[in-house]
């Protein structure tokens, strides 16, 4: 029982860590002048949340550098509706 509220530290750890790389990454595009669109934000979304809803389907373990878990995913789905809201608001 001790290892769940570790499990959640590293999942909460996970999340921000995805999190703050789509930030990261939207301010080194926005300092390019680079901006992706509505449609392209929405298909990024809906890719990050197929992606974490198939490693919480999965039994197999995590293996690998570019193997991320669900709370990763559902970071970086976050920060991307995070951006797509500013986006939204800023034309409005």
């Amino acid at each position: 029982m001790q290892n769940i509220p570790m499990r959640n530290d590293s999942a909460d750890r996970e999340y921000e860590a995805g999190y703050t790389r789509i930030m990261w990454l939207a301010d080194r595009a926005h300092q390019h002048g680079w901006r992706l669109s509505e449609r392209q934000l929405i298909h990024e979304i809906i890719q990050r949340e197929r992606a974490a809803q198939i490693r919480e389907k999965s039994s197999l373990p995590i293996v690998g550098t570019e193997v991320h878990s669900a709370a990763w995913n559902h970071g970086q789905a976050d920060a991307l509706r995070a951006l797509l809201r500013g986006q939204r608001e800023s034309n409005a």
